[in-house]
């Protein structure tokens, strides 16, 4: 997730993500054709008898926070999974879709490993579903309810000092 979170920096694509309007996700359903020797190797003359190894093709093509899902694509990597059910994938229809692109951006730049969360000095991360993300978001935010004029800093009375 480097890229998604350094969003200036292009890292694995031609520009950084902040470059990019949308971002979208061109996907292929398929059904697998078994018994097929794939390490077959067969002569440019026999290219009509090659068997396929896949058939039923559905695509679909959405943006990518319509079809992900609140968890890592795999066990071992920190790459953003995709909804494994089937018609949320073709319809653009995954968790996120109906709580916008923002909030899907929040949750996956905030979103930790539980060895992204250590290496912070955190003993597990802050949340790993949606549900625990709607809580941990929920801490933080009686401080909205707080009229402006009520709050207090010392963040400026502190550089004030350190200037004098």
């Amino acid at each position: 997730m480097g890229y998604f979170r350094a969003r200036d920096v292009a890292s694995i694509s031609t520009f950084p993500y902040n470059a990019y309007s949308r971002h979208y996700i061109l996907g292929v359903i398929y059904t697998p054709i078994r018994d097929v020797d794939e390490r077959r190797v067969y002569q440019l003359d026999y290219l009509q008898e090659i068997p396929s190894v896949a058939r039923d093709f559905e695509f679909f093509f959405h943006e990518k926070f319509r079809v992900a899902a609140d968890r890592p694509g795999s066990g071992n990597t920190r790459n953003i999974g995709s909804s494994v059910f089937e018609d949320r994938l073709l319809n653009g229809a995954g968790i996120f879709s109906s709580l916008g692109v923002e909030v899907f951006d929040d949750y996956w730049m905030n979103y930790r490993t539980l060895a992204d969360a250590r290496a912070e000095g955190l003993s597990q991360p802050p949340y790993r579903n949606l549900i625990e993300y709607r809580q941990h978001k929920a801490q933080g935010a009686s401080i909205l309810h707080v009229p402006q004029t009520e709050l207090q800093t010392e963040a400026e009375e502190s550089e004030q000092n350190d200037e004098g």
